[in-house]
């Protein structure tokens, strides 16, 4: 009997020592992210935002004359969306815009996709990328 209680209370620190080192080793995106108007400004990366992102339809917008484009992506599981342009020259800019507020703006890279810092959905936005002439050209209203 002694014996019995001696195994389950080793096999019960043992569990709780495993659950503690799946804790330190999990992704830190995995439980920590943001939530509606609490992304506005935050990095969809490092918020664990862009594991459920997918496109906004009908929100590309190409520069005129070639350049790049630029999307909206949106995570359900943050109610977040932000602006992502495709791989292009330095020297383009994009911007994820809040109807009479903030824009977040990003820069492309001949890389990898650049993204913009992330607003809530509950705000109107749209995105955005400046032509050659330094213009900007627009999605509608999401």
């Amino acid at each position: 009997m002694k014996l019995r209680r001696s195994l389950s209370a080793a096999a019960a620190a043992l569990a709780a020592a495993m659950l503690c080192v799946a804790a330190a080793h999990a992704p830190a995106d995995a439980a920590s992210h943001c939530k509606g108007n609490a992304c506005t400004g935050e990095n969809p990366r490092t918020q664990g935002c862009g594991a459920d992102a997918h496109d906004v339809p009908k929100s590309t917008v190409r520069a005129p004359g070639g350049g790049p484009s630029v999307r909206l992506r949106v995570s359900n599981r943050c109610s977040a969306t932000w602006a992502r342009a495709d791989k292009a020259d330095h020297g383009w800019l994009f911007k994820i815009e809040i109807k009479e507020g903030k824009s977040y703006h990003g820069n492309p890279s001949p890389r990898a996709e650049t993204y913009t810092a992330m607003v809530g959905t509950s705000h109107a936005y749209r995105a955005c990328i400046q032509d050659i002439d330094k213009q900007w050209e627009c999605s509608r209203w999401f």
